[in-house]
């Protein structure tokens, strides 16, 4: 089974590290500033993606990636805030043995600066600010379980392309990912900054 897909899908979503993260030469569109906090589809994207597996797998990601929530700042700057990253699978052998994977985990919060060419997000991240996931894997075999942490997703130089749209307390995030995942979906809705209680930008830049 790959146990990949959930951790690709957090590593790509949105773009990777570049090698310089600087803030936009111009303003970002006003409808991007703001506290926004939202849902996504990728519990809808694993899924889809475990259909297209044999037979012989089942997962429920129902409660990965809940809630989406980000700042951005009217000078490009970004953070987002941790999201679950809560997922079930399990895989039947030609014999009949049945393992589980049960994934608990949480991502850790990202930082850097987004520009807005042409409909699209370009998002750079700062230094130690990619973020990662934090948790740990159960694998259960004949009823015996073995627990280790979830792994470091490996830094990479893949860019999806991000495509948005914006209008008044709304904005939607497209996020073009390779097949099987597809486009994953995010709907944001503006609150209050203070919804976020004290801000951290100056502890993450």
């Amino acid at each position: 089974m790959r146990l990949t897909l959930p951790l690709l899908l957090l590593s790509a979503t949105p773009a990777l590290a570049q090698p310089v993260c600087e803030a936009p030469s111009g303003p970002l569109e006003t409808c991007l500033v703001g506290a926004w906090v939202g849902s996504s589809t990728i519990p809808q994207a694993l899924e889809q993606a475990m259909r297209s597996m044999p037979d012989n797998v089942a997962a429920n990601f129902s409660s990965f990636g809940v809630p989406v929530a980000m700042i951005i700042y009217d000078d490009g700057f970004f953070e987002t805030f941790p999201i679950t990253a809560d997922g079930f699978a399990t895989f039947v052998d030609s014999e009949g043995d049945v393992t589980s994977f049960e994934m608990v985990g949480q991502t850790v919060t990202t930082a850097g600066y987004i520009s807005a060419i042409g409909g699209t997000l370009d998002l750079c991240y700062l230094p130690g600010a990619l973020g990662n996931l934090n948790g740990e894997m159960t694998v259960t075999t004949n009823g015996e379980s073995t627990t280790v942490p979830l792994f470091a997703v490996p830094e990479n130089t893949f860019n999806p392309v991000i495509s948005y749209s914006c209008s008044g307390d709304s904005m939607q995030q497209n996020v073009a990912l390779p097949a099987p995942l597809g486009t994953i979906t995010y709907n944001l809705t503006r609150v209050p900054l203070d919804a976020f209680g004290d801000a951290r930008r100056e502890v993450v830049e």
